[in-house]
């Protein structure tokens, strides 16, 4: 398919391939801004479609290009193209991607780098999560593979979404889809749905791409996790026939793939003229598409956090007018919301009623107590809300299958270590 630029004047005409894959929005939209910038300047260029990504034909392609002897190309993805030697003897060079660092797959001299600010794009993802009132998140992307080259845009996103959770005091976990080890896609969507159960819960989640999102999608119905009460769901690219058709429909962040496509002509035209190629430059979000897997569900996230927050320090001392231990009523007064509102929302987000949570978090302050003082136990028991030691005994015998003392005796009493002794003669 030939591309021939009108007006060409008294130019010189310049031959220029662009490597494509068509059936990606991604590089489709950088594909079109390439040529919309050609055709707005009128510039003197001679275009060839190169669908390079099916590798039973590449030899085939890379002697189809070569002999036409063009001037540049266009690389949608240089990793390939790195590893068939077709860079060779094309003098200039347009790269979408991160430049190689591997000393044996570096690009040529002549090439320019265009790409998309990945630091942007999680900041996108990570502000619309953390406007839910989400304090628990993970970033999911595939696990690593030697043979692909834009796993390294995600790993420089799972950074960022940490280090963007890190700084506000949020913990996050990284999670890697198998599917690319195992080679089974049902062996990964079990190991993932487990991966996504053991999170604390809401959580909101960015995934690397929309393919990966719809994954996490597939395993959190595997798990019957709800979303978006549970998990909240953030993909990449706006791959519409992805987000539009899952249930439910995909959140995304849409890069501006068609401006890095005018980015790389623009610079495949500085160095048509100037023969040395510039810094690497990249283009930003274009625009993020919500959808139902970050509906805010009037609150629910935010009700559910800040109830959270207060088990978490008020369990043992309790609120007004319970002064003696959190109780689901104190703790609904609390949050200005009526007792039912708040165990309905609490109980389709956490999957457990809020009693519970109150419960569970007075054992653990009962067990810190129990391991790291020497207080009596019914003090112990005042002070973590069980004014009636009996029923603490009871609880904890229960939840732990041992009582108090034998707890504590289990970690003051720590079973002897045994070192090897010489006997001499």
């Amino acid at each position: 398919m030939w591309y021939n630029s009108s007006d060409m004047g008294p130019q010189k005409k310049y031959r220029i391939v662009v490597d494509t894959r068509m059936n990606l929005k991604a590089v489709r939209e950088r594909c079109s801004g390439f040529l919309r910038y050609a055709t707005e300047r009128s510039l003197p260029w001679d275009i060839q479609f190169s669908d390079y990504w099916e590798s039973e034909i590449r030899n085939e392609i890379n002697t189809r290009v070569l002999k036409w002897k063009p001037d540049g190309i266009f690389l949608n993805s240089h990793y390939y193209a790195l590893s068939d030697g077709l860079l060779q003897g094309i003098p200039n060079i347009v790269a979408f991607g991160e430049p190689v660092v591997d000393s044996d797959k570096q690009m040529p001299e002549r090439t320019a780098f265009v790409g998309i600010d990945n630091n942007q794009i999680v900041a996108e993802a990570f502000r619309l999560l953390a406007r839910r009132g989400l304090i628990h998140f993970a970033y999911v992307h595939p696990m690593a593979r030697s043979d692909s080259s834009e796993l390294g845009y995600s790993k420089i996103r799972a950074n960022e979404f940490k280090r963007l959770a890190e700084e506000s005091d949020f913990d996050c976990t990284e999670c890697e889809i198998e599917a690319h080890k195992t080679g089974d896609w049902a062996v990964s969507v079990v190991a993932l749905a487990k991966m996504l159960s053991s999170l604390p819960h809401p959580c909101g989640i960015m995934a690397y791409n929309d393919k990966c999102a719809r994954e996490v999608i597939d395993a959190c119905n595997h798990a019957r996790l709800r979303i978006p009460e549970q998990i909240q769901i953030v993909g990449v690219d706006n791959q519409e026939e992805i987000c539009e058709n899952v249930m439910p429909r995909l959140t995304t962040i849409e890069p501006d793939f068609f401006g890095v496509g005018r980015l790389a002509a623009q610079r495949m035209e500085e160095l048509l003229a100037t023969g040395h190629a510039q810094s690497p430059i990249t283009c930003g979000v274009l625009r993020t598409v919500e959808r139902e897997t970050t509906r805010d569900l009037s609150g629910s996230a935010r009700l559910v956090t800040a109830a959270e927050k207060l088990i978490h320090t008020h369990a043992c001392q309790g609120l007004p007018p319970s002064p003696r231990g959190l109780t689901v009523a104190s703790l609904a007064a609390a949050l200005h919301v009526s007792r039912s509102l708040l165990e309905l929302r609490f109980g389709n987000v956490r999957g457990e009623g809020v009693a519970a949570a109150i419960r569970q978090r007075k054992l653990d302050e009962v067990c810190r107590m129990l391991k790291e003082t020497d207080l009596p136990i019914g003090e112990i028991a005042e002070r973590c809300g069980f004014p009636v030691q009996t029923h603490l005994n009871a609880l904890f015998r229960r939840t732990f299958g041992t009582t108090l003392r034998d707890y504590r005796a289990s970690f003051q009493n720590p079973p002897p270590s045994y070192t090897s002794t010489h006997v001499g003669s």
